[in-house]
């Protein structure tokens, strides 16, 4: 019996063994640059260029499609529907949403009778933005405000019953976190204020929990002609807008001085996400007060 043990133990590591160098050899993902390989950053400043953020993206989910987009408005995408599940933004309430892109979340929280504020600093994401408050019934094109504008020129004397940052925090970098915290600090509502962020991907789980899986499973990452990483392009984890990718614990640091819940989640079934998703679960949620 022991030699049986000492054998499946050999066995067991020489299959990650494999697992591993194969990792190493065909480890090709590399970060994806529609221009020329490198960040896109605004000259002389750290900073994404707005440019990079254009209507193929925004419409990539509806394959580029604009009525496409305009006739799904009603049907938010799973990630949203929880934003606003979270926010429980009520009739009358004063919302902003932070990096607004194609104004869909705006929109929703528009026909909920909230006093929604979208921005976003793509000319690009506003023109999708304003489409989407033209789809409005007409009695409620007033709840909804498009503004193409960088988040460092809000006004912080006004004040938000819910503010939104959904999918925004990856794209900015850290001394844009600064100014972002500080202001979102002065303009959410003392107490009953709402803050809801949503961030993906956790940088724990595509620097490590992806490619463990690939490697555990490295036959049928074979079989199927897999990359051991991620695969990152246009639109899905772009390195050139993803610049500053979270953790649970980043994100914890970023909300010291707020009422906060921040918390991990990951839809898969594989037992490693299932065993890891607490804190290394493809999606960062949280929710803060002041």
């Amino acid at each position: 019996m022991p030699n049986i043990i000492i054998v499946c133990i050999i066995l067991i590591g020489v299959y990650l063994l494999i697992g591993y160098m194969l990792f190493k050899v065909r480890n090709t993902s590399k970060p994806f640059d529609q221009k020329n390989g490198k960040k896109q950053i605004c000259p002389g400043q750290n900073q994404v260029n707005s440019s990079i953020y254009d209507a193929d993206y925004y419409l990539h989910a509806y394959s580029g499609d604009l009525r496409g987009y305009l006739s799904n408005l009603e049907n938010l995408p799973i990630p949203l529907q929880r934003c606003f599940q979270y926010a429980q933004p009520r009739p009358g309430e004063k919302v902003l949403d932070l990096g607004c892109g194609r104004g869909h979340l705006a929109y929703f929280c528009a026909t909920k009778q909230c006093q929604i504020t979208a921005i976003d600093y793509s000319s690009d994401a506003i023109a999708l933005a304003v489409k989407a408050k033209e789809a409005l019934p007409r009695h409620l094109t007033d709840n909804m405000v498009v503004k193409q504008m960088d988040f460092k020129d809000l006004d912080t004397k006004e004040e938000y019953d819910v503010i939104f940052m959904a999918d925004l925090l990856e794209h900015l970098h850290d001394w844009e976190l600064k100014i972002l915290f500080e202001k979102v600090k002065k303009m959410l509502k003392p107490q009953a204020g709402r803050l809801v962020i949503h961030t993906a991907p956790n940088k724990t789980w595509i620097n490590v929990i992806f490619p463990l899986k690939r490697i555990l499973d490295w036959p049928s990452t074979l079989r199927k002609d897999k990359d051991f990483c991620y695969t990152r392009d246009k639109y899905s984890y772009d390195a050139g807008m993803h610049v500053n990718e979270q953790t649970l614990g980043g994100v914890k640091r970023l909300l010291k001085g707020f009422q906060a819940k921040v918390w991990c989640d990951d839809g898969s079934a594989n037992i490693i996400s299932i065993l890891t998703k607490r804190f290394a679960g493809a999606d960062i949620w949280a929710i803060a007060r002041v």
